[in-house]
């Protein structure tokens, strides 16, 4: 027997003992789980990425504890909104690795469950210890009142972007790094070719960041019960210490955990029976019965072939594969739900790989609505995909647009040369045998050929989203040409519909299935989940996406993810 086919028995045989011997813990809390109490606290913990869904496992927290999902956190507070025995919520908020718009959608949500009469309390036991706690104070301000713990600091002090240059490392390496790109404001190939931002660079993240602070110091305004400008002036003078955040009126008091347990269990003189997150899901979440709604989740670069995941540094992550998301589309087309959302959290990638994609939506969107949802990120090839939907959302903080192309290649020959003594015999059938890599610079014909080729894919870009937002080609390029906007931006420029997460998108999808408002519908996800014994078996495929991009290194074809792709933006 072979040493994999061993592991995988191995790996068998121990899944069926612990299903086993879990199964009468399961079944015997089972009927006590489906139970919410009267006067019941919902107790969440809010902390880490906050990815939109986490894989389903038959064991719980028997490996550690679950990492909570947007998927978890809206099931349970849209519920509880309107659960009569739900009189309150704590959240403990703990450090967060989360999109701006991941932070946005969860603080709207605490909002709404104040809003319907629940007391919300938030504790923090620091908003950053020597780091920016920005995000961690804006989740937890959503909430009516906010506590932080006794060595607590509240580094509320302005978001901020850092956008790595490698330039000067491969002008060390003697890489020469060929680029083409239309329009000065699409700035992935600076990544590669610069050692700084380009004026255009700066002058796109700097709007980013305004209409990202606007939102937020407006956000805590209102929780606050202050004015906006004073918010803006308060960022400004941040970072603060616990009695310095209660002088400022940014929190409402400084107290350890359990004192601050203590003094949210009781309401109205009466003790409030808290329940955990996961127990209430088990209970029962919004969305989970009623009309079917499909969800095609759709995360990470696009590329062509299966969905999985990518462990090359910068160009790595999360992979949305044409092929597994097409194939969704399919199911859903077989399946025939009344209507569709499509939702997306991708920087872009391969242009051929995003129109395959489109071109299924657009299948589907024939026969069924289709409602698109932006999640953190929806730029370039990840905007290019929701052209000719029926309607497209976007969280108020959500990164979008960069309508625009670029490609190019490493000239890493003097470096091979240099280096390491490695040199190349070539030998050529055609000028331009070599015109998408080679270890040597561009031919003055293959630039230009290389420059064709993306016009052509701007000018496919400019025709789909004109078409689609009905606007000229004119206004799209006078718009587009790479810049990156907000989902508050888009909204003005005509790019989206509306500004909301995916509570909206399933409003809008109501209207569009000719539902009630009110009406009762299940949300079902596509693709399906993989089980847990196919997600073990697949680390190979990991493993061989690396060794491709060494192959590539090698023989000197190393690319970027695609000519209609964003580098990964960091806002703290």
């Amino acid at each position: 027997m072979k040493t994999r086919s061993k592991a995988l028995l191995v790996i068998a045989i121990l899944i069926g003992i612990l299903a086993g011997s879990s199964f009468l813990m399961v079944g015997g809390a089972w009927l006590i789980a489906r139970h919410v109490p009267g006067k019941a606290l919902l107790t969440v913990d809010v902390a880490g990425p906050l990815p939109e869904r986490v894989a389903d496992s038959p064991f719980g927290e028997l490996f550690g504890p679950r990492t909570v999902s947007l998927h978890d956190l809206r099931g349970a507070l849209v519920r509880a909104a309107s659960d009569k025995n739900v009189r309150g919520v704590r959240v403990r908020v703990g450090e967060l690795q989360a999109g701006f718009a991941a932070v946005q959608e969860v603080r709207d949500l605490l909002v709404r469950v104040g809003k319907a009469g629940k007391t919300t309390h938030a504790f923090l036991e620091t908003a950053g210890e020597g780091t920016p706690g920005n995000l961690q104070y804006y989740l937890a301000s959503g909430c009516q009142k906010v506590t932080l713990g006794p060595l607590g600091d509240l580094n509320l002090m302005g978001l901020a972007s850092r956008s790595p240059f490698i330039r000067g490392t491969l002008d060390k390496l003697e890489i020469v790094p060929e680029f083409e790109g239309i329009g000065d404001y699409k700035t992935a190939r600076f990544l590669f070719t610069e050692k700084d931002h380009t004026p255009a660079s700066r002058e796109m993240t700097t709007w980013l960041l305004e209409s990202l602070s606007s939102q937020m110091a407006a956000d805590i305004a209102a929780s606050r019960g202050m004015e906006p400008a004073a918010v803006r002036d308060l960022i400004a003078r941040g970072p603060y210490s616990g009695e310095e955040a209660v002088d400022a009126r940014l929190v409402d008091g400084i107290e350890d955990w359990h004192g601050f347990l203590e003094s949210v269990r009781s309401q109205d003189g009466a003790e409030l029976s808290e329940i955990s997150l996961r127990r209430y899901l088990r209970a029962g979440r919004a969305f989970d019965s009623g009309e079917t709604i499909a969800v095609v989740l759709a995360e990470g670069g696009i590329q062509r072939g299966e969905s999985g995941y990518s462990p090359v540094p910068v160009f790595g992550g999360d992979v949305m594969g044409s092929d597994t998301i097409a194939r969704a589309f399919r199911q859903v087309q077989k399946d025939r739900p009344k209507v569709v959302i499509f939702r997306i959290d991708s920087p872009g990638g391969s242009a051929t790989a995003s129109e395959i994609i489109r071109q299924e939506m657009l299948r589907t969107a024939r026969e069924i609505p289709v409602v698109v949802s932006m999640g953190n990120v929806a730029a370039s090839g990840g905007y290019w995909v929701t052209c000719g939907a029926n309607r497209v959302l976007a969280d108020r903080g959500t990164i979008t647009a960069s309508i625009g192309v670029f490609s190019g290649h490493f000239a890493t020959e003097r470096f091979w040369a240099d280096k390491l003594g490695v040199t190349y015999g070539k030998v050529d059938t055609t000028p331009n045998a070599t015109a998408f890599g080679d270890v040597g610079p561009w031919t003055p014909e293959q630039r230009a050929r290389t420059q064709k080729w993306i016009g052509n894919i701007y000018d496919a870009f400019l025709t789909r989203v004109s078409e689609a937002r009905k606007l000229t080609r004119e206004e799209v390029d006078a718009m587009a040409r790479g810049r990156v906007f907000t989902g508050e931006q888009a909204l003005q420029k005509g790019l989206i519909d509306a500004v909301g997460g995916m509570e909206l998108a399933v409003a809008e999808a109501r209207k569009l299935a000719r539902l009630a408002p009110d009406a009762d519908v299940e949300l079902v996800y596509y693709p399906r989940q993989k089980p847990l014994w196919r997600r073990l078996t697949e680390k190979d495929d990991e493993m061989a996406r690396l060794r491709q991009t060494v192959e590539a290194l090698a023989s000197g074809r190393i690319t970027t993810p695609g000519p209609v792709w964003l580098p990964p933006l960091e806002i703290r």
